[in-house]
């Protein structure tokens, strides 16, 4: 059943919540299931990093809910798309109630996280930030191992280019907010 669904009709987010995520995990793409294997190590370090920092700062402005490992956010309905990214950020009002679908955002975290991964392309990654802002969020970034480097995408069409002695700052969205970008590499 991790298919699109039988006679190739689109998947819907009720029907990805009854999958087990342990053993078909994965997102919607425009109404079809497409896998989504583990993340390496590394990834999950830089993840984990980039939580760090963005907990710090909820904790000394509250008002703000993060989660990390791939929380359903849905982007878009009939098809659906069903993303996972692998921080998000809301403020405490837009914080998801409940299990299954109705445990998923609606719309996109006001900050989208995304790692490339091992089999992820560049292109790809920022194919996911557009389709983020396009459902509402407010920033997103894209953090590449390889080169060490973040791209930091706003609304309506902005993108920048940040090398890791680059200091990352919050804008508008998290006044206040700056690390150096090579912090969330190391």
């Amino acid at each position: 059943m991790a298919e699109t669904t039988l006679g190739q009709r689109p998947m819907t987010f009720d029907e990805a919540a009854r999958l087990d995520p342990d053993r078909q995990p994965g997102e919607i793409d425009r109404g079809r299931w497409v896998p989504v294997t583990k993340s390496t190590w590394r990834h999950g370090e830089i993840a984990g990093n980039v939580y760090a920092a963005l907990r710090e700062y909820a904790r000394k402005n509250p008002g703000w809910s993060l989660s990390v490992g791939d929380p359903g956010t849905k982007l878009a309905h009939d098809p659906d798309v069903l993303r996972g990214p692998d921080v998000g950020m809301v403020r405490t009002e837009r914080k998801p109630a409940g299990k299954g679908a109705r445990g998923w955002l609606e719309g996109a975290p006001d900050l989208a996280v995304e790692v490339l991964g091992d089999e992820q392309s560049a292109a790809e990654l920022t194919r996911r930030a557009l389709e983020y802002l396009t459902a509402g969020a407010r920033m997103v970034w894209v953090l590449d191992p390889e080169a060490m480097r973040l791209m930091l995408f706003t609304p309506p069409d902005h993108v920048r280019v940040l090398g890791q002695d680059d200091t990352l700052d919050g804008g508008d969205l998290l006044p206040g907010f700056a690390c150096r970008v090579g912090e969330l590499f190391e």
